[in-house]
């Protein structure tokens, strides 16, 4: 239920609003007479057609025909619902619509004050950047070659060691309580608050009110995780925003497309470089919801992620989620060993745009990859496989139609035998598995599929195992004392794990159990970390991960967490025999009528 805004408050708001001032923001106005008048900034022109009527608080397009008030200009600029515009022109009018605003119970200042303590932080964090304090964090910026303008635009701060945060927070109106429920302190049982963010790099993450809802913050030195984000709250879900969308959306509309990165940096740089249309995913894989909102200004998505392996399979798989998300995706494809940060430092922009212009299409980037993996028939077999399950999830069924003619001439096979097969994948629950599939972040293969048939039993199931895999990992590294780890080891067998890279940590904890038998051994999860560089990239990225969200589970009994995972797992496999045997029998029944 959408939220209610009272007339009074509205109407109040749009007179106070100056709306010269809103516009200005976006477009260069200049005086004529007794209005302004500017480059219109919803279709492209080279005379002025744009005018703002101050007085009457309207703006009117004498090109295209655009025009309203304030509330109507940011949701047609800016894509934004009418709660979420009228909330952006009341922050500077200290109007509070926080009871407005929303949907459940929650008291009236809960959520003006989790915003005011994120954003409180972000002013502190920006400061330090730019004090003596920020020296090392601020040399190694200027250094990655990222300018002052650019830093100070998209506000990055530094945090320091730690010490000293929970002062600095209540003298600005922000107390120890409000700092734990914001997330910016967290409390281990029987212990002080420390400071959540310590010796990082910050990335404000603002939403799509522009709001800072939460943080990125990248290690300085060799710490790790080397990237950490705020947990989830009811105001921060890394699944529903984007890193730099705030500033983004604009450049996005216009041009009717948007640049996908990963990273922080890479954001920036691609802005820095005059790629303003860039946003980046927080630490997620590309979901539905963060396509949702390059929808709502652009059609168009170039995916731009690292030049090694494991990016060009993100990439694949973003471009994938893209298309079935209504978008038309394309992967751009840097050289071997550059991210997008790394290339424009030693680039011309124009080199980026080069880079841009040769990105190929979702199905024939399928295509390409399998001519290049050298595999023949084989591997152009796992690539038709791997399109015909992301069209399985493809809603629209017109433009299914018309991607599956895409795909009968980029494979050269017949289209009945790939609509056969889509109708199949459809049936066997692809697309309810690629859903599920798409919520995890961790990498699969570009030239082979997962296969479908057991994932998605477990989802007619009603139990995602990978989700349960990753929750029971992150209590194992999160038990000091190791009980945790040992139960792990003696409930599970390398066979059950399906996450990429769990069976490598399976082994590094028995080797952990066998040095902990004779004195030697650290904790495990201090364990995993030392022998971090002798170990592949996805390992490496599956062990982040795990620890970036061992924070959260600080007070539980871990134990009883491994055990409970356990019986989910064994009530998977009791269910998934008792559908076998139904699927057999039915199969038999068949065979017996048949003439």
């Amino acid at each position: 239920m959408s939220p209610v805004l009272p007339r009074d408050i509205v109407t109040r708001i749009k007179e106070e609003t100056d709306l010269v001032s809103v516009v200005r923001e976006y477009v260069s106005l200049k005086p004529a007479g007794t209005s302004f008048k500017g480059l219109c900034p919803f279709h492209r022109e080279k005379s002025p057609s744009f005018h703002v009527n101050p007085q009457r608080q309207i703006y009117k397009c004498f090109g295209c025909g655009e025009g309203g008030d304030a509330i109507a200009f940011l949701m047609k600029l800016q894509g934004m619902s009418f709660p979420e515009s009228v909330e952006v022109l009341a922050r500077p009018l200290n109007i509070d619509l926080a009871r407005y605003l929303t949907d459940n119970d929650e008291s009236e200042g809960e959520r003006q004050a989790f915003f005011r303590a994120q954003e409180t932080a972000s002013t502190l964090w920006q400061e330090d950047l730019w004090s003596d304090e920020g020296a090392e964090a601020k040399t190694y910026l200027l250094d990655r070659g990222f300018g002052e303008e650019v830093l100070r635009r998209y506000e990055v701060g530094f945090a320091r060691d730690g010490h000293g945060l929970e002062k600095e927070l209540e003298k600005r109106g922000v107390g120890r309580d409000l700092a734990l429920r914001a997330g910016l302190l967290r409390q281990n049982e029987g212990r002080s608050p420390f400071a959540y963010f310590r010796n990082r790099i910050i990335f404000p993450i603002k939403n799509i009110a522009q709001r800072v809802a939460g943080f990125g913050g990248r290690a300085l030195g060799d710490g790790e995780p080397k990237y950490l984000n705020s947990a989830e709250s009811s105001y921060f879900n890394k699944r529903d925003i984007l890193y730099g969308f705030a500033l983004s959306r604009i450049p996005i509309a216009r041009h009717s497309m948007a640049i996908l990165v990963e990273g922080y940096l890479d954001m920036l740089a691609l802005a820095q470089a005059g790629y303003a249309n860039s946003v980046a995913t927080c630490g997620t894989a590309f979901t539905t919801e963060q396509a949702r909102l390059l929808r709502r200004g652009c059609r168009s998505v170039y995916v731009l992620f690292d030049g090694d392996r494991a990016g060009l399979k993100a990439a694949v798989r973003s471009a994938g989620m893209a298309l079935t998300a209504g978008l038309e995706p394309k992967v751009a494809r840097l050289p071997e060993g550059e991210d997008p940060a790394s290339f424009l430092q030693s680039h011309e922009p124009g080199d980026m745009a080069h880079i841009l212009e040769q990105a190929a299409g979702y199905l024939p980037l399928l295509r390409d990859l399998a001519h290049e993996s050298g595999l023949g028939r084989e591997g152009m077999e796992r690539a038709v496989k791997t399109g015909l399950q992301t069209l399985a999830a493809v809603d629209d069924p017109i433009r299914r139609s018309f991607l599956l003619e895409e795909a009968a001439e980029v494979f050269a096979l017949p289209r009945e035998i790939l609509a056969d097969e889509v109708e199949k994948l459809e049936r066997s629950g692809a697309r309810r598995f690629r859903d599920a599939a798409q919520a995890e972040s961790s990498a699969g293969s570009v030239s082979e599929p997962d296969p479908v048939p057991e994932p998605a039993n477990e989802v007619l199931l009603n139990v995602d195992r990978r989700n349960d895999e990753r929750f029971l990992l992150v209590h194992v590294l999160q038990d000091d004392r190791g009980g945790a780890a040992r139960l792990f080891l003696e409930l599970y067998r390398l066979e059950d794990l399906l996450i990429p890279h769990a069976d490598e940590l399976y082994r590094d904890l028995t080797d952990w159990v066998a040095g902990s038998a004779s004195g030697t051994a650290a904790k495990p999860a201090v364990y995993v970390q030392s022998l971090w560089h002798e170990r592949p990239e996805g390992y490496r990225r599956l062990v982040s991960a795990i620890l970036a969200d061992a924070e959260g589970a600080s007070s539980t009994d871990h134990e009883i967490i491994v055990r409970e995972c356990h019986q989910r797992l064994n009530m998977v496999r009791n269910r998934r025999r008792e559908l076998d045997a139904l699927r057999a029998f039915g199969r038999g029944k068949e065979g017996s009528e048949s003439p």
